[in-house]
């Protein structure tokens, strides 16, 4: 919805709110950038997960108290210092917490070892810094890097300063687990140097809390090492034992779940990160042995780099897709799914249509005429009337549909290489020795181009070198080259030689019949269309920084803001801090990536508009949101929880105007389903306006209904700008 800041009759301004005016609390906002500064490396967003590790750690108190000590030296240095986060994500504070759990869990209590704890902080910044820039030119993570060093320089300062040692506890057991399950549990606690069984099953239950991925990752990799440690007899119990262990698990949980999408592949990689690191462990024991040194998270940290550096697209285009924005395992599989429903497949490029109108698919992927081998992954288009191609007898090329209609530029990018002085051939003719005829040639990114091909005679409104965007004019559909009867000929290539091997691609926001789709490979007699762009659609549903909308439903209201990052993501938040992301293109308006704390209402508002086509047309489509969406029993949740990937949700929309109020009715169904299977559904509705952008919605599940609708917006208040804020019946 637009609505333009400016003299508005009987808008009032809306007073600031306190919460709106303030910032968090100095304190809260210290107190949780500590606790989530434990599990920052693990990229733990629970916050009960990490209130757990603090506990882990606190089972050997002095170690914990050291611990928590390092973390907030760590905060309180980058505060004086004024300084944003040094490495991604904070990572400096779990360096330092760490740090300072090293400090308690090798000197005893002493005013002294305080003294150092409270020097792991300031350290924990300066070489986080350092190492976090150095890493990042090699698109490397910072995670637990910095420890290693600040840990070795603390400890060797206190064995200068003559600190007087911890006492090891005694290897203790919990008497009903088997010696394997023990072992694990002491590895898991080895991570935050509280090598405990009582430690380490805080560690499980926090990995639980945030990934069963992680758990099925550090369960495998446990079992691996512990059978190489076995094998080799080396005791599982003993600290270079333990520490393979715990050295393996976190191989594993970085190299295939973390940094990448779960699945078998994944998995092996996994696996053979864990066996690579127990022998690294135990290596490095060895070595350091003679230096009274101790690996620390050295092991891990080498074998996590030297995948990452090994697995790279430039080393195989198996891996081109592999690594992914770091994250929980189930956000990432929730994150490409909908990516990939939304037509931005990781295997395949997005093109939008190089037509405008209806046209039809001549020949699909693999065609029986041409589109084989080597160049199976191409499209060739036409238009039909009544199923003709031709209008009169077809002897004459100005009979075809599609002879001399504008072909345009699918892509942004720039024209390689062109032609456009060959001659079109006469109907049924063909020119064998220049295969594509005319053409253009569009690179878009790498090597990878673009191929629009039987183009008209002397019809190219381009040159070498001209720089395109999508819907630009290139030329006209023509006949020249191999090409029996005018048709457009699109493909995706390797490389700058005209014709060279093709690749997956789709296309995005076209229709065939009246389904919308963002992921299309039309086969061959389908008939594709690019739908007109609602423009007053368009302007009623485009959000405004600091624009405001509230719903309201029988108990509550919902007020929402549009907000723009630091990163350039636009959102809308709720007054509870849940967040969802915005994007609006040309055709579409998108909402994804939820976070923050859990709100039905907000859900209901994603599940009804979260994927919303800004075309002038009746039509239907698909998605696939987070299952966290759905207002589930408690029986569906903890099966979704327990087989996270596995159970699913899939939305199916249509779209209809009702001519009587002068709307669009948007119905969504959506199934959980497992393997196929629909579990539970429900249906969402959401009433959309030419004029008022989204007036309300509902969602529906069996006797339980939720429906908002929309009473008040406005724009909060900015520098030099008065904020104000109206009913609908005013602003409509």
């Amino acid at each position: 919805m637009t609505v333009p800041r400016g003299d508005r009759p009987n808008s009032q301004p809306r007073p600031e709110s306190a919460e709106e005016a303030d910032s968090p609390r100095p304190l809260h906002r210290f107190a949780r950038d500590l606790v989530y500064g434990y599990g920052s490396f693990l990229f733990f967003t629970h916050p009960s997960a990490n209130l757990l590790l603090i506990a882990a750690t606190l089972m050997r108190p002095w170690v914990g108290l050291l611990g928590l000590l390092g973390g907030v030296s760590t905060l309180l240095f980058r505060q004086w210092l004024r300084l944003s986060l040094v490495a991604a994500g904070g990572l400096e504070v779990v360096n330092g917490i760490l740090a300072g759990l090293l400090v308690g869990y090798f000197f005893a209590p002493d005013w002294k070892t305080v003294a150092l704890g409270v020097c792991a902080g300031p350290f924990a910044i300066l070489v986080s810094a350092w190492m976090g820039d150095a890493l990042r030119q090699r698109n490397l993570p910072l995670l637990s890097g910095s420890f290693v060093l600040v840990g070795t320089a603390l400890v060797a300062a206190g064995r200068a300063l003559g600190l007087p040692y911890a006492v090891l506890p005694v290897p203790t057991a919990i008497e009903w687990l088997p010696v394997p399950l023990n072992e694990l549990l002491r590895a898991l606690g080895g991570i935050y140097l509280t090598r405990t069984p009582e430690a380490g099953a805080l560690v499980f239950v926090a990995l639980a809390l945030s990934s069963r991925t992680l758990v099925m990752l550090a369960l495998l990799a446990a079992g691996l090492s512990q059978c190489m440690l076995l094998v080799t007899n080396v005791p599982l119990a003993g600290l270079a034992g333990s520490s393979a262990v715990s050295a393996a698990i976190m191989a594993a949980i970085m190299t295939g779940g973390l940094f990448t999408t779960p699945g078998v592949r994944a998995t092996l990689v996994a696996l053979f990160s864990a066996g690579c690191a127990t022998v690294v462990t135990l290596s490095l024991f060895n070595a350091f042995y003679y230096m009274a040194l101790m690996p620390l998270s050295l092991p891990y940290l080498v074998i996590t780099w030297l995948v990452m550096l090994t697995l790279r697209p430039e080393r195989g285009s198996a891996w081109a897709r592999y690594w992914v924005a770091p994250g929980l395992p189930e956000r990432s599989m929730g994150r490409i799914r909908q990516a990939q429903a939304r037509g931005l497949s990781p295997h395949s490029i997005s093109l939008r249509a190089p037509f405008y109108g209806r046209w039809d698919c001549y020949q699909g992927y693999q065609g029986p005429h041409t589109h084989q081998g080597l160049w199976k992954h191409a499209l060739d288009f036409h238009r039909l009337i009544d199923g003709q191609s031709y209008r009169g007898q077809g002897s004459e090329l100005s009979d075809f549909h599609c002879f001399g209609q504008s072909v345009r530029s699918p892509v942004w990018g720039q024209v390689v290489s062109c032609r456009g002085d060959l001659p079109d051939n006469p109907p049924g003719e063909v020119d064998s020795l220049n295969a594509w005829g005319n053409y253009v040639l569009i690179g878009v990114g790498g090597e990878v181009c673009v191929l629009l091909a039987h183009l008209r005679q002397n019809s190219l409104t381009v040159a070498d070198g001209a720089f395109l965007t999508p819907g630009q004019t290139v030329g006209q559909c023509g006949n020249s080259g191999r090409s029996p009867q005018p048709h457009l000929h699109l493909h995706v290539q390797d490389g700058f030689a005209l014709g060279a091997p093709t690749r997956p691609f789709h296309l995005s926001g076209v229709c065939i019949g009246n389904r919308f789709l963002l992921d299309s490979i039309p086969e061959e007699g389908d008939s594709v269309s690019v739908p007109p762009v609602n423009e007053a659609l368009k302007r009623s549903l485009h959000l405004q920084i600091g624009q405001r909308l509230t719903y309201a439903t029988k108990e509550r209201e919902l007020t929402l803001e549009v907000d723009l990052d630091p990163l350039n993501h636009f959102a809308l938040v709720g007054e509870n801090g849940a967040r969802i992301h915005l994007v609006e293109t040309d055709n579409l308006l998108a909402l994804f990536e939820r976070t923050g704390p859990a709100d039905a209402l907000l859900d209901a508002l994603v599940l009804a508009v979260g994927l919303t086509p800004l075309i002038d047309s009746d039509s239907e489509w698909s998605d696939a949101p987070p299952v966290a969406l759905l207002p589930l029993p408690t029986s569906w949740k903890s099966l979704a929880w327990l087989l996270p990937g596995l159970v699913r949700v899939e939305s199916h929309y249509r779209r209809d105007w009702e001519a009587a109020p002068q709307t669009w009715c948007q119905i969504g169904e959506h199934r959980l389903t497992l393997a196929g299977r629909s579990l539970w559904r429900c249906a969402s509705r959401a009433t959309l306006s030419e004029g008022g952008g989204i007036l309300g919605f509902s969602l529906e599940n069996g006797d339980k209904s939720l429906q908002a609708r929309l009473i008040r917006v406005g724009f909060k208040s900015d520098t030099g700008v008065e904020g104000w804020d109206m009913t609908v019946s005013q602003a409509s």
